[in-house]
């Protein structure tokens, strides 16, 4: 009977302690500031520029002695010229991005109309390597899956940063002659 009444009077303690009361029938879904969403990023990107180019251009001009009233009178004299231009150029650039992982947002603001922004970050040290990705964004809330999670395509002004920090890293980076050289021409 003592069991009975504790657990009685800890109902309402339990239902109004602040945080929302779970439910039988509805997923716990991010939805107020500190909840934490799943985000699965799949960014495939591929960008594809052609140009090309084509022109000509052709001048010809000529003075002559011309029978009655003209210069067949001075000997010899005569002029003419042509000059000619063409040019043709092609071009194209193809630049190609894959970006996949899972990271953890939290929600920091609540709009008006409901939508949600994120922001997240997660660190990974692989042999001495450091990666960071860090996440910003605006989620609806009706694209969050039952299992609270989104796809970062489903993430309106989504901005994804991916940077490495060690060994690897500073190898594929210009040395500063090569940076002041291209920075010159």
């Amino acid at each position: 009977m003592r069991i009975m009444a504790a657990f009685i009077s800890l109902i309402p303690v339990l239902l109004w302690a602040g945080a929302p009361a779970p439910s039988m029938f509805a997923d716990r879904v991010a939805r107020h500031v500190g909840d934490v969403v799943t985000i699965q990023i799949v960014e495939n990107t591929t960008a594809t520029a052609v140009a090309g180019t084509n022109t000509k251009e052709e001048y010809d001009a000529g003075l002559e002695g011309s029978g009655a009233g003209g210069l067949d009178f001075i000997p010899l004299f005569s002029a003419s010229g042509s000059s000619k231009s063409e040019h043709k150029g092609d071009g194209r650039t193809v630049r190609q991005g894959r970006l996949t992982g899972v990271i953890s947002a939290r929600v920091v603001e609540v709009f008006p109309n409901g939508n949600l922004r994120v922001e997240g970050q997660k660190t990974l040290i692989i042999n001495g390597e450091r990666q960071l990705t860090v996440l910003t964004g605006v989620v609806r809330p009706e694209d969050i899956s039952p299992g609270n999670m989104i796809r970062s395509d489903l993430i309106a002004d989504a901005e994804i940063t991916f940077k490495g920090k060690g060994v690897l890293a500073n190898t594929e980076r210009p040395g500063i002659f090569a940076r002041i050289f291209d920075w010159f021409f």
